[in-house]
């Protein structure tokens, strides 16, 4: 039997994406969006697929086993069920869901058609595997437990929207799933498109609006959303337009694929509006309604999180646990998780939405299926592409350096020159070695500041971010220093965990210490970026503090992915400084003037 090369694919599905495995373990994995630049695109991954195998070195042909995060014949039964209840809007989800379904089910004929090889290249056997599981198998499989229990949790996907399992060496046993239209996913996004945020994916900014709030929706809220441990999540179909009758189009209400990107049309009821008020028009001020509102929200979301999780591990026996899909990005309910006893270890795949359904489809395929051996556990995320030092000098040299320096420094260089500019306060972009898997920057596509210097969070927002300024920055602390400086024990290795910051602590990290005095936090370990735990390290020798203030490398747009991406926002943004590879490049005085001048023009 030869040996396992097995492509794992999220395809015609939101954040669309390629990973690619061996016996092993995991060699390269990328989500198209960070190649063809539009967020949480919903297209067959095809530059993602070309680049994972460039990665490896590898070929169309050497592909054994193409993994599909998709089954269309899991869970027939509720479907069927479904539409016989609600015909017009399960027959008119049915069309849409079965387009899909044929598209993604033409994967290794589009891989041939987009990567220009023969079809009879294409000899993979190809793997169906249902959306939850896969998210199931994502988390499992990389968090090294020998026994877990395992919860999945998102808006939904192969229709299921809960999956809860029981996980034991290489064999998963689905103890219970949730089916649409209870989701405490929709219930999430309905309410955030109510308050505004109706682009895909934006339900983290309600998230950091909720620390502005007060529960004052406390009794509403539970009537829209509840655990129960027979029927799993229940949610109030009075609220919510998923179950709107004749006249309604109901595929118009789900993720809608407009030219590779996905918009979220409303999906709140006339009786929402009849009990919370007219929605908030994007671009408007926020109300204290508005704030209150998405405090309600992320209350009510954190009760039933940690109800369902409890009742999940009671069931399955075992307390670590693991998990996956678009709500376990909730931060602020995994801080309150882990805190609270109800889980001895915790692993959230790092990227936890449908992008890492495709490393999932490949886990299940290689262990589940296969029958191999498991890999060893993940604990970093570099798994994307990486650029050699001739690569970062082909595009240093083709800038245009008018009022920029630029220098080869040696290691030890780089790393002094980025601490002393941080420690004057400067914004520095860092851009070094594979980039991250998932929709977190954690130290190799970032841009860090000094946590503590005065009105850095709204200078950051002035200069580059040009977002809301409600929303937090994520603080990043050398893993031993985590307890000293935040309320938690437990490692964040993929800033998907929010703990409270220390007292002593809060004027130290002003700009990353949120509404609620609390952090996003990111743990570094010099095992898992040695560079990066280096750098703060040197920053903790000169300063005192043991932290950096980490933000993605981007400007309203993707993750930068190519070096030439990472200087063309350095050199239109206000950022002073930037290291790329072995390269220092720092804008002039007079260059730094008039970025002060702008900044002082827009507070």
């Amino acid at each position: 039997m030869p040996s396992p090369l097995i492509l794992g694919l999220n395809s015609t599905h939101p954040d669309s994406s390629a990973v690619l495995m061996n016996e092993k373990g995991i060699i390269a994995a990328i989500a198209e969006e960070r190649i063809n630049r539009k967020k949480h695109c919903a297209v067959f991954p095809a530059l993602a697929i070309a680049e994972v195998l460039r990665i490896a070195g590898a070929s169309a042909s050497d592909i054994t086993d193409l993994a599909l995060a998709r089954d269309p014949t899991a869970n027939a039964g509720a479907k069927l069920a479904f539409i016989a209840k609600n015909p017009r809007v399960g027959l008119a989800m049915a069309k849409l869901r079965f387009g899909m379904h044929r598209e993604a089910a033409r994967s290794a004929e589009q891989m041939s058609d987009e990567l220009g090889v023969s079809a009879s290249m294409v000899k993979a056997t190809t793997h169906h595997v249902e959306h939850h599981l896969a998210h199931v198998a994502s988390a499992f499989f990389w968090s090294g437990f020998e026994k877990a229990t395992a919860v999945t949790v998102d808006g939904a996907g192969d229709f299921c929207t809960v999956m809860i399992a029981r996980c034991e060496g290489n064999k998963v046993e689905v103890l219970q799933r949730c089916h649409p239209p209870h989701s405490m996913g929709v219930y999430y996004s309905a309410i955030s498109g109510f308050l505004g945020f109706l682009r895909y994916g934006e339900e983290y900014k309600v998230m950091g609006l909720s620390a502005y709030g007060e529960d004052r929706y406390a009794e509403q809220m539970k009537d829209l959303l509840s655990w129960d441990s027979k029927k799993g999540v229940q949610l109030n179909p009075e609220y919510f337009l998923y179950l709107q009758q004749p006249g309604e189009d109901a595929y118009e209400r789900h993720e809608v694929m407009k030219e590779g990107e996905i918009t979220m049309p409303p999906m709140w009821s006339k009786r929402f509006e009849e009990v919370f008020g007219k929605p908030r028009e994007r671009g408007s001020e926020y109300t204290q309604r508005d704030r209150d509102l998405a405090c309600s929200l992320q209350r009510r979301f954190e009760k039933v999180y940690v109800e369902m999780i409890t009742d999940a591990i009671a069931k399955a026996g075992h307390k670590d646990l693991v998990m996956a899909g678009g709500c376990a990005l909730n931060g602020v309910a995994n801080g309150i998780l882990v805190n609270s006893g109800v889980c001895d270890r915790f692993y959230c795949h790092p990227a936890a939405g449908d992008d890492g359904t495709a490393s999932g489809a490949a886990l299940h395929t290689l262990h589940c299926k296969l029958g191999l051996a498991r890999t060893p556990a993940v604990n970093h995320a570099y798994w994307g592409t990486g650029w050699s030092d001739s690569d970062v000098a082909r595009a240093v040299d083709a800038t245009s350096n008018n009022g920029i320096t630029i220098k080869r420094v040696a290691r030890e260089q780089l790393i002094s020159t980025a601490v002393e500019s941080l420690t004057n306060g400067k914004i520095v972009g860092w851009f070094q070695g594979r980039e991250e898997w998932g929709p977190r920057a954690l130290g190799n596509r970032s841009i860090l500041c000094h946590p503590g210097w005065p009105d850095m969070k709204a200078i950051l927002n002035a200069r580059i971010k040009n977002r809301e300024p409600f929303r937090p920055f994520a603080p990043t602390v050398l893993t031993e220093k985590l307890s000293e400086c935040f309320e938690g024990k437990h490692d964040v290795p993929f800033m998907n965990i929010v703990y409270k910051t220390r007292p002593a602590w809060r004027e130290k990290l002003s700009a990353t210490n949120h509404e609620d005095n609390t952090g996003r936090v990111q743990t570094v370990s010099r095992s898992q970026n040695e560079l990066y735990h280096d750098l703060i390290s040197a920053f903790s020798k000169k300063t005192g503090t043991p932290v950096l203030l980490n933000t993605s490398f981007n400007e309203n747009e993707p993750i930068v992915h190519t070096p030439e991406q990472a200087i063309a926002c350095f050199a239109r943004t206000k950022m002073d400084c930037l290291g790329v590879g072995p390269f220092w490049l720092e804008k002039s005085a007079e260059l730094a003037s008039k970025a002060e001048q702008i900044y002082q023009s827009k507070a």
